[in-house]
């Protein structure tokens, strides 16, 4: 099920509103439930991040989930959710990656990017509202974006944002048995075969310094394990450490 709306501040903020609204009077929204927009107009990437998007040009949709799973074990819904966008992207661009934590990239450049936020009950996760940005059919980028692409850019043609709004949602609806602990190990797998830079030498920043390394795993945390110059390894997380593209 979905809904579509012309404009929003944010599908994110949308959807966790309804979500909150509808639980309060006992009519909780349905697993799977997705709004998307047309245009949003204070879009927001993972942290402080803004994300852009000309009119109408590119999926930009949040869904909403029930999965039962631990707070603990959140980052399992971060390797279900990364894995299932790669299957969809995948069918576009083969060569798509999935950059840690969150971002779909085509060799160097950002293709797609989610905004994953959970409501906590107590040791669990009451639910969970993720939301994604899809480059599609944008043409040119602003300056201040750096290293974007898109569906056009990658394969030269437009695509209608309906149609794949639909396919995307059909490839959730199919991996959504797999969203539990039960699969950890097996979606662990596939997103490590599927890692941006996995097991070469890149350049990182960490600390203030520039250090290159190399990405060999990630923790059941979801923390990035690093092979560092002096083969030690150190687990970073989220905003600890930062690519040099």
């Amino acid at each position: 099920m979905k809904s579509h709306l012309i404009e929003t501040i944010s599908t994110n903020a949308w959807l966790m509103d309804a979500a909150r609204m509808r639980r309060e009077r006992g009519n909780p929204l349905p697993d799977l439930y997705a709004v998307y927009t047309d245009f949003q107009t204070a879009g927001r990437g993972a942290g402080t991040n803004k994300w852009h998007s000309s009119r109408g040009l590119n999926i930009l949709t949040s869904i909403y989930f029930e999965t039962g799973l631990a707070a603990a074990d959140q980052f399992v819904f971060n390797l279900w959710f990364a894995t299932a966008t790669h299957r969809f992207l995948a069918k576009y661009v083969p060569e798509v990656l999935i950059k840690w934590p969150n971002d779909m990239y085509v060799r160097d450049r950002k293709l797609a990017g989610d905004l994953t936020e959970h409501s906590v009950s107590g040791s669990r996760l009451d639910f969970t509202v993720a939301g994604i940005g899809i480059d599609v059919n944008e043409e040119e980028f602003p300056d201040w974006i750096p290293n974007p692409t898109s569906l056009f850019l990658e394969t030269g043609q437009h695509y209608d944002i309906g149609t794949l709004m639909d396919e995307y949602l059909a490839v959730l609806q199919e991996r959504r048995p797999l969203l539990s602990t039960e699969h950890e190990s097996a979606l662990r797998e596939e997103y490590l075969s599927h890692l941006y830079r996995r097991n070469k030498p890149h350049p990182y920043n960490i600390g203030g310094q520039k250090i290159t390394a190399i990405i060999r795993d990630i923790d059941r945390f979801g923390r990035l394990v690093l092979e560092l110059p002096d083969g030690s390894r150190e687990a970073f997380g989220f905003k600890e450490v930062g690519y040099v593209v």
